[in-house]
């Protein structure tokens, strides 16, 4: 595909293609816009739990209801880019060039218009690979990225920043830029497993460097009814305290149409409206939407959870 720039002055304005309005979802409410720009890092530091699928398909089901969504893929495999239909190989100016050379590029050189109305993407680079290195002798090199987004003016609902999977310096400048966290845990032992060490990075980077930083979400993926060990890790996630309130109602289902729409490059939403897959991330983006984006307290993160 061919890349479409837009200015930010004219992001408002974003259309869908004729052939996303013909491959739309059924309809959905338009949910209520937040009052300020949501941040959410969708983090997990383990590999194949579902996050940037969760981003993608996030994403598209936010801007489905009206809300004016930017991805932020800091993934050097560019899953989240390509995932929307952007071809990471004709992408001039990626994120990695803003936080390199915050000076030189400004965020608006760097947002993509995406096929989907309301959705557009701050592209990733391989050149991400290298982020650690080329900054490693930088002061504030953590503060890369929300240096780079404070430029943009106050245009959209909810900027997702897609991480990679692992709690390295992008990540940790994800986590300085947002102001809510989501985790994206799979279904699995393995994955609660190294639950603990992402909420020990997460309050360190909260005590060090981003006070305002709050774990507003815990999205489990891959769930599979027929299993007792899916329902077990749900249970187990209720079970902690410090957490139980952040996590959503709505779980992803395991559904090979969420790999089939991540082959051809597309929100699942637009490649089968009817799949169970559709039907969870739609749900989750409501959910979004309904539950209030929180303000921290001293003691504990306090979420409003949604009524579905």
């Amino acid at each position: 595909m061919t890349k479409k720039k837009t200015a930010a002055k004219s992001l408002l304005r974003v259309g869908a293609s004729a052939k996303a309005i013909l491959n739309a979802p059924k309809s959905r409410k338009t949910m209520a816009r937040p009052a300020k720009t949501r941040i959410i890092a969708i983090c997990n530091q383990k590999g194949g739990c579902g996050k940037t699928t969760t981003v993608i398909n996030l994403a598209a089901g936010l801007a489905s209801m009206g809300q004016r969504v930017l991805v932020v893929d800091l993934d050097a495999q560019c899953n989240s880019t390509v995932g929307l239909g952007i071809d990471a190989d004709e992408v001039d100016t990626s994120i990695f060039d803003l936080m390199v050379d915050l000076k030189g590029t400004s965020v608006e050189d760097v947002i993509v218009e995406t096929d989907y109305e309301n959705l557009h993407v701050a592209p990733a680079s391989i050149e991400l690979s290298e982020f650690d290195s080329r900054v490693a002798n930088e002061i504030g090199r953590e503060n890369r990225l929300k240096k780079g987004l404070a430029k943009l003016p106050p245009i959209y609902d909810y900027i997702l920043i897609d991480t990679p999977p692992s709690l390295g310096l992008l990540s940790v400048n994800a986590l300085n830029a947002a102001n809510e966290v989501h985790i994206a845990m799979q279904a699995h032992p393995f994955a609660f497993d190294g639950l603990n060490q992402l909420l020990d990075t997460i309050g360190s980077v909260r005590e060090e460097i981003n006070t305002t930083l709050d774990i507003s979400g815990i999205i489990v993926t891959m769930f599979d009814p027929r299993t007792r060990i899916s329902r077990e890790i749900v249970d187990r996630l209720l079970e902690m305290s410090e957490i139980s309130k952040c996590v959503y109602k709505t779980v992803v289902r395991q559904n090979v149409k969420l790999t089939e729409a991540s082959k051809v490059r597309k929100p699942v939403m637009y490649y089968d409206a009817a799949c169970t897959g559709t039907e969870d991330y739609l749900d989750l983006s409501e959910e979004v939407c309904a539950r209030v984006a929180v303000a921290k307290t001293s003691e504990k993160t306090d979420v409003t959870s949604a009524t579905h």
